[in-house]
């Protein structure tokens, strides 16, 4: 079984959108696709924290009816989400991914699973996660949502060994976001096999959302907490579209963000060089 578990905000929609777009091309060529529209849906994943619920019946009989087909799963919440407390904890990314990762193979009986993992810069990554709890209504500054996070010291190497030690997981997969769409011909071949890939839609850019238009979304909701969040963020982004003039947020000056990608330099350098991890990346350009 293929376990893609995101990370967040590393084109993991735009990735699962191809999936589910390809779906019967994948069904054809052997290969059945479990995503979010699933998952979150009618074929439920069991609970991956507090108490345990009922076995996941309707997806273990999807696996079942699917025997025969190589399984790929695609769910970034695996790892937890993006609230400050669950995107990451003193220097440790998603600090409850091993122990939900864990109840999820105890559950569905998985063994030699493989699993995938997008990485990203940790400030760029936290700046965006951040974003997202924004565009959701959470209007805690950054300052809030950094308080119990150590920045610095934030290593995907961490994270990569503890997925890696949780029973039944044989490997882990990694690339960088960086390097997409570029670098996904290497991750179908390794996790659908050769000659099973697909052509990934269109990425739309996405522009983001301004720093001014968060301010004012905040204030109409503050005048009118009754109104509803995406409406009221929708307006302000049409108000005032990140520009020029109008920045997204940029809570890290231009030294931090160069000393951060010195780190996770040397932080893909770890990764590459750890047992049971494959860690993939684009051939060096011609003459490099």
């Amino acid at each position: 079984m293929a376990i893609h578990v995101g990370a967040h905000k590393t084109a993991t929609s735009h990735l699962q959108h191809g999936f589910s777009k390809a779906r019967g091309i994948l069904r054809q060529k052997g290969v059945a696709y479990f995503g979010p529209e699933l998952l979150r849906g009618k074929l439920p994943m069991p609970r991956l924290a507090g108490k345990t619920t009922q076995p996941p019946t309707a997806l273990l009989d999807a696996f079942h009816r699917n025997r025969a087909c190589k399984l790929v799963l695609s769910e970034e919440n695996i790892l937890g989400t993006t609230r400050s407390d669950m995107v990451a904890k003193g220097a440790r990314f998603y600090p409850a991914a091993a122990p939900r990762l864990t109840r999820l193979m105890q559950a569905v009986g998985c063994q030699n699973a493989t699993i995938y993992l997008s990485i990203r810069a940790p400030l760029a990554f936290l700046t965006s996660a951040h974003g997202q709890q924004q565009n959701a209504g959470r209007f805690d500054p950054m300052e809030t949502y950094l308080a119990k996070i150590a920045p610095d010291a934030l290593r995907w190497s961490d994270l990569v060994s503890r997925l890696g030690a949780v029973p039944g997981v044989g490997r882990v997969v990694v690339w960088c976001y960086e390097d997409y769409p570029a670098i996904m011909p290497l991750v179908f071949d390794d996790m659908l096999g050769r000659g099973r890939g697909f052509e990934l839609p269109e990425r739309k850019r996405l522009v983001g959302t301004s720093a001014r238009a968060l301010e004012h979304a905040q204030a109409v909701l503050q005048a009118d907490p009754a109104r509803d969040v995406t409406e009221v963020i929708r307006e302000a982004r049409a108000l005032f579209p990140k520009s020029d003039e109008n920045p997204g947020p940029a809570p890290f000056d231009a030294d931090a963000l160069a000393a951060d990608l010195d780190r996770y330099t040397e932080d893909c350098a770890r990764i590459a060089s750890m047992a049971n991890v494959t860690f993939l990346r684009l051939p060096a350009a011609a003459g490099a």
